[in-house]
């Protein structure tokens, strides 16, 4: 065979294009396996109407604005003011019956020490014309103060009132209730107790002195003096009986305790002496003992509540650590 032959049978046509030229098959895209299940979008719900605020939100809702509170405080202080000006309006009225009222027990003391002969004539003096009037307004005044405190405080009360929680109001009235009455109970003491007692023995100091030129001291009391005397010994009185209310307090809130104040109840009656010489208007050492000795007891009283109020506040304590309600 020539080479011719065999190189023309070697050309061979090829017909199929290459592998490399063709183009790939596309491959599936492989699937993601999730691993949690998604859950459904949850569809949108009907919207309900808001409720009633409560807690926090209602407090917010009885706020009141600044203007708001303004006005309420002036309808506050007219009703007090008017209540007020209608009680001495009365008052000044009455003055008359109030004076007699008033310096009762220390005419009662004086004609019990002086003579009989001079305990008929017995009479207050003015050193002014206009001496009656300024003591009548004062006893006004007083009168009023007296007679539209109880309105005049529950206008207050229904302004504070509504700021307070519970228990702060229930603290408040306490203390108030307390206060008024411990200080009725001195002004009592003093007018049924005291007042005739220290007038007898101040006008037994008056006496006769006897020979060649005898004479003898005559009371010349004025009428804004008795007043004065018989009003600041019913206030002094009042003041002394507060005693248990501030030891109370001061209690409560922490600053005293009754083992220090058993400790000090040997230096008690030293300073019930010294209070009575000072809320007395007299100088006489029978007066100032009158008024120590009711204070003196007072002070144990307040030993106790104090005590009292330690062991609740122990008792609470106690029973928080248990986990328990804390008794009221």
């Amino acid at each position: 065979m020539s080479d011719d032959a065999v190189s023309s049978s070697d050309k061979t046509i090829i017909t199929e294009p290459p592998t490399d030229v063709m183009p790939a098959a596309e491959a599936p895209a492989p699937t993601i396996a999730e691993p949690y299940p998604v859950a459904p979008a949850p569809t949108p719900a009907a919207e309900t109407p808001p409720s009633e605020p409560s807690g926090r939100g209602a407090l917010d809702g009885k706020r009141m604005s600044l203007l708001e509170h303004l006005s309420e405080l002036r309808t506050r202080l007219r009703n007090a003011a008017i209540a007020l000006l209608l009680a001495m309006i009365g008052s000044f009225v009455l003055v008359e019956r109030y004076f007699d009222w008033l310096t009762r027990p220390v005419r009662t003391g004086m004609r019990a020490a002086l003579p009989k002969e001079a305990g008929d004539s017995l009479n207050f003096y003015a050193k002014s014309l206009t001496e009656p009037f300024w003591v009548y307004m004062k006893l006004a005044i007083i009168g009023g103060l007296i007679v539209a405190g109880p309105f005049v405080f529950w206008e207050l009360w229904r302004f504070v009132a509504p700021g307070l929680y519970r228990k702060e109001r229930r603290l408040a009235v306490l203390i108030t209730v307390a206060t008024a009455g411990c200080f009725a109970g001195g002004a009592v003491f003093a007018y049924f107790v005291l007042c005739e007692p220290a007038a007898y023995v101040l006008t037994k100091l008056l006496t006769s002195f006897p020979g060649d030129a005898h004479f003898h001291l005559a009371p010349m009391i004025m009428m804004d003096e008795v007043a004065n005397f018989q009003m600041l010994t019913l206030a002094g009185c009042g003041l002394a009986f507060e005693l248990p209310v501030v030891l109370s307090i001061m209690g409560w809130i922490g600053l005293i305790s009754s083992r220090g104040l058993w400790k000090f109840n040997r230096y008690a009656i030293v300073l019930a002496v010294v209070l009575g010489g000072v809320l007395t208007p007299s100088t006489d050492p029978f007066t100032q003992c009158l008024l120590a000795t009711p204070i003196f007891l007072l002070y144990n009283l307040s030993i106790l509540v104090v005590w009292l109020i330690e062991r609740g506040r122990r008792k609470r304590d106690e029973a928080l650590d248990r986990g328990e309600p804390a008794p009221t």
